[in-house]
């Protein structure tokens, strides 16, 4: 027997969650902010978007790099489903935002959207991997690794964590996390094998963004030739 769905404390405004993102300016600040940084995904390159929410980071980076294909996965149902409506709505090709249920504890298991059973994502499969406001919610070091696990050398791992300031704090007690410290995330990203990590701090440009939230860049190493 299947174990029931997840049910976070997302799930319940999963239907006015984009909009309110948009109308606060926040989407409109973490675009401005990602525009800035250095992806280095190549053509036909393969994204995860672990933690994805209702697809703030999926479409961004479906827009920004054409030719690349995104799989997004996410514990709730509910912000799932709205990712699914709002991909639509955009027009966007299933195989160019593949939608499935993952926990980031876990997150090679995925079962996609109308499938029956669990996928395994195989190791070392994308080129890059980006989490927003999502690590926050499970176990650091072990998430951390694990994404690690299904990145390819060379590729780029992003983080957009939560901040330890009064927004983040605020928002931590409604949504129910704790923001970790930066240097918990960059000794996780180390521990983990990654490399060249930098923290980047979002600017007044951001805004509103950049009340909340902070950025990891790492890399994986290429392996020498």
């Amino acid at each position: 027997m299947r174990k029931p769905p997840a049910t976070t404390p997302y799930g319940p405004v999963a239907a006015v969650y984009d909009a309110f993102l948009t109308f606060t300016g926040f989407k409109r600040g973490v675009e401005r902010f990602l525009n800035r940084v250095d992806f280095a995904v190549p053509n036909n390159g393969r994204i995860l978007d672990a933690g994805c929410g209702t697809g703030l980071l999926s479409f961004y980076f479906a827009r920004r790099f054409p030719t690349a294909r995104v799989v997004a996965t996410d514990i709730d149902p509910a912000m799932l489903r709205e990712l699914a409506e709002l991909r639509d709505k955009q027009k966007l090709p299933v195989e160019r935002l593949r939608i499935g249920e993952s926990d980031l504890g876990n997150p090679a298991v995925v079962r996609f959207l109308n499938a029956s059973q669990s996928t395994m994502l195989p190791h070392r499969s994308f080129d890059a991997i980006v989490v927003s406001g999502a690590l926050e919610h499970v176990a650091l070091n072990a998430a951390v690794a694990r994404l690690a696990g299904l990145l390819k050398p060379g590729g780029t791992f992003f983080n957009l964590g939560m901040r330890r300031s009064p927004v983040g704090a605020a928002l931590g007690m409604i949504y129910r996390y704790r923001p970790y410290r930066i240097a918990d995330m960059r000794n996780a990203a180390i521990n983990a094998g990654l490399s060249d990590v930098r923290v980047i701090r979002l600017g007044a440009e951001d805004f509103p963004a950049n009340l909340s939230r902070v950025a990891m860049l790492a890399r994986k190493a290429a392996p020498l030739r």
